[in-house]
């Protein structure tokens, strides 16, 4: 087996079951990114600069609030 195998097997098994609907895997998507730069097979970069956000809980009024990732 090798490096981050499981987490991409468990986003392209995402993909496929949600009719490639990427938005439904973005938490697979991202397991699979953070694994691979710990491996360090791929440059590490800060989640935000791959699009990925945090949502905090949520604002006043009860909307959630989305804020960047400082990984």
């Amino acid at each position: 087996m090798h490096l981050c195998d499981l987490e991409k097997k468990e986003y392209l098994s995402c993909l496929k079951t949600s009719g490639h609907q990427s938005e439904k895997c973005r938490l697979f998507s991202k397991k699979y990114l953070e694994c691979r730069m710990e491996k360090n097979l791929m440059a590490k970069q800060d989640m935000s600069e791959l699009g990925f956000v945090r949502e905090s809980n949520s604002d006043a009024s009860g909307e959630k609030v989305s804020e960047r990732i400082a990984n």
